[in-house]
């Protein structure tokens, strides 16, 4: 017969549960710098900050006031240069530019019609004359000093030979402004300022600018 052998059965062991004491937060301190502190108590309405004044646009435009070395005050502003050498050079240039259209349309011409070669040649010389009918700009410029005027830098005039007021503007036959007076015993024209556009107001400020010179430096006792 077979035999029967008897094995234990391993015991069950009961596991008592420890009770596990809690976990002690340690407080850490986390450094901070100063601007992250200040950071953190501005208030969302110290946030806006206003736009830079350093920039600022110049209202005088082609136009300056300058103190000189000699003690004197120099205004310097943008004018037309009208003198006669300029419309020769402006006829020269469309004389010349013309010619060129009218061979280049003559026995070159690209088109058989006559007709309408001369209108082309018409509408060349028109688009040249407006191209040198552009006026020269150029800077002028006048110093008031304590004993003189100079205008352009090269026309001295003695303050002691301005008779009857200090030189005022009057306006002549065209609308431009003309800066005259009494030297010794002749009307002088001094300068002439122009106006570049209908808006255009740097006579009106000039005027008031370099009357202000005058009395500045001509009013001292001599």
């Amino acid at each position: 017969m077979r035999q029967h052998i008897l094995i234990d059965r391993p015991k069950r062991r009961a596991h008592t549960a420890y009770r596990l004491a809690p976990p002690t937060a340690t407080p850490r301190a986390i450094p901070q710098s100063d601007s992250v502190s200040r950071t953190s108590r501005r208030s969302i309405g110290n946030d806006y900050s206003p736009p830079s004044v350093a920039f600022q646009p110049d209202p005088y435009l082609d136009y300056g006031r300058f103190l000189t070395d000699e003690g004197g005050i120099l205004i310097i502003y943008k004018d037309f240069d009208v003198r006669f050498r300029h419309t020769l050079w402006r006829l020269a240039a469309w004389t010349a530019f013309t010619s060129i259209e009218a061979i280049y349309l003559g026995p070159y011409a690209p088109l058989a019609d006559h007709w309408l070669n001369l209108a082309g040649l018409i509408t060349a010389a028109v688009a040249n004359f407006f191209i040198v009918k552009k006026p020269v700009e150029l800077y002028r410029r006048i110093e008031i000093r304590p004993d003189c005027m100079i205008v352009e830098g090269r026309d001295v005039f003695w303050r002691r030979y301005i008779e009857g007021g200090f030189p005022s503007f009057q306006a002549d036959t065209h609308g431009n402004q003309v800066l005259c007076g009494i030297y010794g015993t002749r009307f002088v024209e001094y300068l002439t300022v122009r106006r570049f556009d209908e808006k255009d107001r740097m006579t009106e400020v000039f005027a008031a600018h370099l009357r202000d010179a005058m009395q500045q430096q001509w009013s001292r006792p001599q």
